[in-house]
């Protein structure tokens, strides 16, 4: 039995701003009437070797992330709620304090898109036999193309299970094309199936500032009597550092379960475009817009009828009280626009 972790501390900064610490990313229903959150949460809760799950999210936000766990009826069996995001290691410490030593933690980012739950089901069960064993096991996924912006791992030969051989972060368009091309690379999807016991081990040896920090947070959290763990203020002098830095690249010996299963992390306005569908003219229209005379243009309104006349490969993003117009070569680049936006008003 595996306990899923859900992970939803992240905010979805790149898709300002229709995701706003306020309203992240998670939270928003891109594909159906589910959130990201729910159709995470109700593709384990359909897994018989799944217990109900444990989310790892904000004070702020946990309010809301409950709301809509509840509208989809999952009970989570906790839920630990952080002062500061710190990122995924730390997160992932506090789990693993919170579960019994030989739990099976399954970590699933929450903001993710899956579009082939038999395949994402199919792919777990896999990982359950290793995982048990001791071993460290994440999933790889088969990429469809040249991605230049993600993370990809070189992967042994053959077919199945593979051990890890190293990692690349954010390749070049022209490495990226390489690697896919030589069929021994996957993307990396976040995931990762351990043993509670195991992932504290390897975070107090790897990452000794996470695993002090997280610890005495974990002792002085406050329980609010409704099921949720509110960490102690220790936790905000965690070092902020992603598994896949902090630990995946370091710790010697990984599993990889190959999956094919129709995955997007919708990190970026052109992942979200392809989520969401083209048109014939490379348009995307979510929410109240329209396009007129206009190829490759994106537009995403919500709470404002917005129109888009004209002009070519732009994205148009109304949302929150906010507005963003940033052409296709740019809105990639857009960060510290948006910051210093931010400070001013």
């Amino acid at each position: 039995m595996i306990t899923p972790v859900l992970l939803s501390g992240g905010v979805g900064s790149r898709l300002w701003p229709i995701s706003t610490p306020e309203s992240p990313k998670q939270l928003l229903r891109i594909s159906g009437d589910e959130s990201l959150l729910q159709a995470a949460a109700l593709r384990v809760m359909g897994m018989e070797e799944a217990f109900p799950p444990v989310m790892i999210t904000s004070h702020s936000l946990g309010p809301r992330m409950i709301e809509h766990l509840e509208e989809i009826g999952c009970a989570p069996a906790a839920v630990l709620t952080e002062p500061v995001g710190r990122n995924t290691a730390p997160a992932a410490m506090a789990a693993a304090l919170w579960a019994d030593p030989d739990d099976l933690l399954l970590g699933l980012p929450t903001d993710h898109l899956v579009t082939d739950v038999e395949a994402f089901r199919a792919a777990i069960r896999q990982g359950i036999p290793p995982a048990e064993r001791g071993e460290l096991v994440i999933f790889g996924i088969e990429p469809s193309h040249p991605h230049p912006g993600l993370g990809y791992m070189e992967v042994g030969a053959g077919r199945g299970i593979r051990q890890v051989r190293r990692f690349v972060e954010k390749p070049g368009i022209e490495t990226a094309r390489q690697m896919v091309d030589s069929g021994h690379y996957l993307w990396n999807g976040g995931m990762f199936l351990a043993r509670a016991a195991v992932l504290r081990e390897v975070i107090a040896r790897l990452l000794p500032g996470v695993a002090r920090t997280v610890t005495e947070a974990f002792v002085t959290a406050m329980d609010t009597g409704d099921g949720t763990l509110r960490l102690g203020d220790r936790f905000e002098e965690a070092p902020s550092v992603s598994v896949a830095k902090g630990l995946w690249e370091r710790a010697g010996r990984i599993l990889a379960v190959p999956m094919d299963a129709g995955w997007s992390d919708i990190g970026s306005w052109e992942a979200l475009g392809e989520a969401l569908g083209r048109d014939d003219l490379g348009n995307v229209v979510s929410g109240t817009g329209v396009v007129e005379a206009g190829k490759g243009v994106q537009v995403h309104a919500r709470g404002a009828k917005t129109a888009v006349v004209g002009v070519s490969d732009v994205v148009v993003a109304v949302a929150n009280g906010r507005v963003l117009v940033a052409s296709r070569e740019m809105w990639e680049q857009a960060g510290e626009t948006i910051e210093r936006l931010e400070s001013l008003f």
